[in-house]
């Protein structure tokens, strides 16, 4: 039976204890074979161990809410290219309505944009497509507008993942669409500063562009939240954030959620040099680095339902070993088990590899 080495803080019930826990002085604390409880963990805590080896089988489950991807229709061709086209449109229809927003003082046509963020969602079907197609387009050039629609996507399906009204989703896209405006305002012509990039920008360089963005928006007639989570998108909970270095209290739902989907998408982006990153280099970036930064339940849900999207994609790891993802561990999300052949690397055990490419 496969066995893995967890933190103490993530110890779950039903997981199942498989070695003998001592004390400092040489005392049995837990016996191998001791089904975690509250207790089990107040007393593992009250004696500062931090780690213990848990069952595999009695962590690998999938979380019951999340549909499994054997159990939803793949992504046909056909599908594929009317996703992009309906993509492309949305594109084009975007740059033209901010760059009128910024340069002529127009007003923008929210419910074209919605209804075609609307037609790109209805081209994939369900939400296991939709993330495999964003993902797959990934290869194509990266851009303002490109990004934008991915974060309102992303926004959208985490609103979902959620349990947002449907009202409020429409809010979280609409606020995904104009979320980066602002660095149309950098330079006073309606285009991007030279050398420009997201990274860059997720980093704080251009930090103002929240606040140039706000302020085009600040006397229209714009839903007050989508204003703030413009303002605010580049915020984080333990106020770490940038312009305003606000905390969680000030920081609405709308903003938290177009947080998370920002920073993915960003870096999966190839600018300038910089390679894009595996989306579980991403994810196991964001776990053991969110937490304190992103809204945590979130954050949970974001990471549980992505990584179970990925269940029988092929991957390479990091010793350029090819194989398929079979199960994913739900207390070690970002470290599934994986068939490779007739054989499995278990990489919640095998702390020495990583996915490095997602090939399919």
């Amino acid at each position: 039976m496969a066995c893995f080495r967890i933190h103490t803080d993530r110890l779950r019930k039903g997981m199942v204890i498989k070695n003998d826990v001592y004390s400092r002085t040489g005392a049995v604390l837990v016996p191998v074979n001791t089904p975690v409880t509250k207790d089990v963990v107040s007393l593992l805590t009250r004696h500062f161990i931090d780690y213990v080896m848990v069952d595999y089988q009695a962590t690998a489950s999938s979380p019951a809410d999340i549909p499994s991807p054997e159990s939803v229709p793949q992504l046909k061709q056909q599908q594929a290219e009317e996703f992009k086209g309906s993509f492309r449109i949305a594109e084009t229809a975007l740059s033209e309505n901010l760059v009128d927003f910024v340069t002529k003082d127009k007003d923008l046509d929210v419910p074209l944009l919605l209804n075609m963020l609307n037609d790109i969602v209805g081209k994939s079907e369900n939400e296991v497509n939709l993330c495999n197609m964003l993902f797959k387009m990934k290869s194509n050039a990266e851009g303002l507008y490109t990004h934008s629609i991915n974060v309102a996507l992303w926004a959208q399906v985490l609103a979902k993942w959620m349990n947002f009204e449907q009202e409020d989703i429409e809010l979280v896209g609409t606020a995904g669409l104009l979320h980066d405006i602002g660095p149309l305002k950098l330079t006073g012509t309606a285009e991007l500063p030279a050398g420009f990039t997201f990274h860059e920008e997720l980093g704080g360089k251009y930090g103002k562009h929240t606040i140039l963005g706000y302020n085009l928006f600040k006397n229209k007639n714009i839903d007050v939240r989508v204003k703030q989570a413009i303002l605010t998108h580049h915020e984080r909970q333990d106020g770490s954030g940038f312009p305003l270095k606000v905390s969680l209290k000030n920081i609405n739902l709308i903003s938290r959620v177009l947080a998370i989907a920002d920073t993915y998408d960003t870096l999966t982006m190839t600018e300038r040099g910089i390679k894009p990153k595996s989306p579980f280099w991403i994810l196991k970036y964001l776990e053991d680095t969110g937490y304190q930064k992103y809204d945590s339940d979130m954050l949970m849900t974001f990471i549980s339902h992505l990584t179970n999207n990925f269940i029988r994609h092929t991957v390479r790891l990091s010793n350029d070993a090819v194989g398929q993802i079979v199960m994913i561990n739900k207390f070690n999300l970002t470290r599934p088990l994986v068939q490779i052949g007739n054989s499995f690397i278990d990489l919640a055990v095998r702390k020495d590899l990583v996915i490095k490419e997602i090939l399919d």
